[in-house]
């Protein structure tokens, strides 16, 4: 009896073991072909409080938002231009960024600094530059800001990385997604990117995502 156990219990094992096991050893690469994109995030209408608010325009430099390098960057400008104009007419705080070895003034006519903004040089995180705090941070605790909105380029760098900073810092962040644009013709980029800001482990309770025209000053 107690043999016939052992070999019922040995049997069992087998067969767990030979199901379970070619799941185990799968891989997204494995699934890679047949992954479905899940539904999209859903747009909020948003009212903003330019008191305790900023508009981070990132890195709309000529080098990259151009019609070669980035078109989707270049039909996003009128947009971006548009919610610039409305930050300044409600006197909302709005902050330029550009990187390493480019200067500010390279930044798109159409939408580059007209008076005494302040500018921050960054990387993809515009919180810091390799080991160093930009000031970024401190800029906006001084002046009392709650929510911070991200524009510009790439969706999968400043954009991307500069609103998880912001949101693990304690800050909101509203993401107007025609605000942000990705590289060449590879939208996948901008939609793993709003994707990721809304699924993330606690970045995501701190973003909200939005269009342009869904923000009401």
């Amino acid at each position: 009896m107690l043999r016939m156990r052992l070999v019922l219990v040995v049997a069992a094992l087998s067969g767990f073991l030979s199901y379970a096991a070619p799941t185990m050893a799968e891989t997204i690469i494995d699934e890679w072909q047949g992954v479905k994109a899940p539904p999209p995030p859903t747009l909020k209408s948003v009212t903003i409080d330019p008191k305790t608010t900023v508009l981070l325009v990132m890195d709309l430099l000529k080098q990259t938002c151009n019609s070669d390098r980035r078109p989707r960057c270049m039909a996003s400008l009128p947009k971006i231009a548009k919610l610039i104009g409305e930050a300044h007419a409600g006197g909302m705080m709005v902050i330029y960024t550009t990187v390493p070895q480019i200067p500010i003034s390279d930044t798109v006519p159409a939408v580059a600094p007209k008076g005494d903004e302040p500018v921050v040089v960054g990387s993809v995180d515009k919180f810091i530059l390799g080991d160093k705090d930009t000031g970024l941070e401190k800029m906006l605790k001084d002046k009392g800001i709650t929510t911070v909105i991200p524009v510009g380029t790439a969706a999968h760098g400043a954009v991307l990385y500069t609103a998880s900073a912001a949101a693990l810092r304690g800050f909101n962040v509203i993401v107007p997604v025609d605000g942000m644009s990705g590289d060449g013709q590879n939208t996948y980029i901008e939609q793993y990117v709003a994707y990721n800001l809304t699924s993330a482990p606690v970045i995501a309770a701190k973003i909200t995502l939005t269009s342009i025209d869904m923000m009401t000053f």
